[in-house]
């Protein structure tokens, strides 16, 4: 295993392995709001592409070395204010716990123990909440445009 980092682009493979991977693994979670199985792929499709084509939206893909088609992972966030928001992580779960999402935050700009919200909250970020000891779940930073919404304190 040889991974790279890339930034993930608009109209790819790259952009559909996110958004496929994203609706499914999340589709389980408490926190991802009442929509039935049936018009899941429909709504929350066109809904995280919306999030990835925020202002200010930044998105990386971690890759094979020796085979860029070959995707291990991604994050998504917005680093561009003085706190950063990350929309969602995700790796294949064969490849987790091997740091892959540790580089991923790296590439984006976040540090995990450092303070920053996350809008999705899963099983597994639950269970992995004392490697992000001061992330704060907000689901509301994506629900409105930046120049609308109020951060917690």
């Amino acid at each position: 295993m040889n991974v790279a980092h890339r930034s993930a682009t608009r109209a790819s493979s790259e952009r559909q392995f996110m958004i496929t991977t994203w609706a499914s693994s999340y589709k389980k979670s408490f926190a991802a709001g009442i929509i039935t199985s049936e018009d899941w792929p429909a709504v929350m499709h066109q809904q995280l592409g919306k999030i990835l084509d925020r202002a200010g939206a930044r998105a990386i893909i971690a890759y094979e070395k020796s085979d860029a088609d070959y995707f291990y992972g991604w994050i998504a966030g917005d680093t561009t204010d003085a706190v950063p928001i990350v929309y969602y992580v995700y790796v294949k779960e064969p490849y987790r716990r091997s740091g892959i999402a540790r580089g991923l935050f790296s590439a984006l700009g976040v540090e995990p123990g450092a303070y920053f919200v996350h809008v999705c909250e899963t099983p597994k970020s639950i269970e992995l909440a004392s490697k992000i000891p001061r992330a704060r779940f907000n689901p509301l930073e994506v629900r409105y445009p930046k120049e609308n919404r109020r951060r917690p304190l």
